[in-house]
């Protein structure tokens, strides 16, 4: 019908003039309180398989109470659930394009440096336990032989050890009142070799500790690039937007659309194949990830975030 399809264009036409304005999005669709409670709701207890579940649902729940159009043609009073159904699975998908777009920002959580207080201070390692680790550390770790803060540490070792000899022999040879001053002068340059041996010793620990720690836990949406998914969620956005504008238009026409809802119905798997392919876009951004699932549940975590701030707003807002 040449209507319908002005309509839908139209509604397409509205929807990318503000395709990249989270507000403006909303003021579209100018959803009510309970409609933002609902669709919570659904993405909350979509348990089993996350935003997959969330959007087969809805598309099942919309089109299959359409095929018993063509056994009955007064089978379908109302269209007012598949409706909502459609607003619903519809500014989800303009959400989460928004948020792989970056238009609809993520919050990370900040995580404590585990590393931060068990830095070994260079000033205060005791010989003895820099001597124990270059003679056990190599049992351990057989490479670390090769390693330059490691030959630099037995080096000023080596070289404390020859002072600390000399200065030993020298004492047993001066006078008494010359010890004073050798042992003064031999301090200072056995306080030197202990100073390197201690900072090469810090640094290898310290590299240690960043080697060995785990990095802060990051949301997955920001670790991984998704502007490529914009392509996609296009392509989900159209056939969504298509599905309510003829579920609008079958409701306000009532009469001569039985053969536009079925042909809906014969989508099904068009629409299907697309929210497979979504997975399979995650699974190919996100390796890791091998069904999916934890990028779908962290997208669904902020679409709830902001589903449930213009609900809030709504609410302080009222009337609005």
């Amino acid at each position: 019908m040449e209507e319908l399809t002005k309509q839908i264009k139209r509604d397409l036409f509205d929807i990318k003039e503000n395709i990249n304005n989270p507000d403006k999005l909303m003021e579209l669709f100018a959803f009510k309180r309970d409609e933002f409670d609902n669709i919570i709701h659904n993405l909350k207890f979509s348990v089993e398989d996350s935003l997959f579940e969330y959007k087969t649902t809805a598309v099942n729940l919309i089109l299959e109470p359409l095929d018993s159009l063509r056994y009955d043609s007064r089978a379908m009073s109302s269209f007012d659930n598949q409706i909502e159904r459609a607003r619903g699975v519809l500014a989800v998908t303009l959400i989460q394009r928004l948020i792989a777009v970056g238009a609809v920002k993520i919050q990370d959580s900040k995580a404590e440096d585990p590393g931060k207080t068990s830095e070994p201070a260079a000033d205060k390692t005791e010989i003895k336990e820099i001597v124990e680790f270059v003679q056990g550390e190599p049992k351990k770790n057989p490479g670390i032989v090769q390693d330059m803060l490691f030959k630099k540490i037995i080096m000023h070792i080596k070289m404390y050890r020859t002072e600390l000899q000399k200065m030993n022999e020298l004492m047993a040879k001066v006078s008494a009142e010359k010890k004073i001053a050798l042992k003064r002068n031999f301090n200072i340059t056995l306080a030197e070799q202990v100073s390197k041996m201690r900072a090469a010793y810090k640094e290898i620990m310290e590299r240690n500790v960043k080697e060995q720690q785990i990095p802060a836990a990051q949301n997955i949406l920001l670790r991984f690039n998704f502007k490529p998914m914009s392509k996609l969620y296009m392509s989900q956005i159209e056939i969504f937007s298509k599905l309510l504008s003829t579920l609008k238009f079958a409701k306000n026409e009532k009469f001569n659309t039985r053969e536009l809802l079925l042909d809906l119905n014969s989508e099904k798997a068009a629409f299907m194949s697309l929210i497979e392919k979504e997975r399979d876009e995650y699974v190919s951004i996100a390796i890791f990830d091998k069904k999916g699932s934890e990028t779908a549940k962290a997208f669904v975590k902020r679409i709830i975030e902001f589903l449930g701030k213009e609900r809030d707003w709504l609410r302080i807002h009222p009337g609005k």
